[in-house]
């Protein structure tokens, strides 16, 4: 397994799919690949949104590449088993994964 940043792109912070999510710091977690990264970050900052008529159904940013980045990261960061680790300190659990 390996340890991978996500975080906002600057530029596209205003995004309204931010509304699906519970943070919208940097984060880090340990998963197989980019892509189980992404779910992983999804499954546990996912929040309803409000939905309107008139826009489309909003989906998680982490799993946007325009709206995030992900890639390995061999920081000093090391997010306990079954969380991942947010700018702050925060250790958030990530539904249906194994802690310690």
């Amino acid at each position: 397994m390996t340890i991978f940043r996500l975080a906002p792109i600057d530029i596209r912070a205003n995004d309204e799919k931010w509304a699906t999510s519970t943070i919208q710091e940097t984060v880090w977690v340990e998963a197989s690949d980019d892509l189980h990264a992404r779910h992983l970050v999804e499954n546990a900052t996912l929040k309803m949104a409000e939905r309107q008529p008139e826009r489309k159904i909003l989906y998680s940013p982490w799993l946007d590449p325009v709206i995030t980045t992900c890639f390995p990261d061999k920081d000093e960061k090391h997010p306990p088993k079954g969380k991942l680790l947010t700018a702050e300190g925060k250790a958030i659990e990530i539904p249906g994964v194994e802690t310690d």
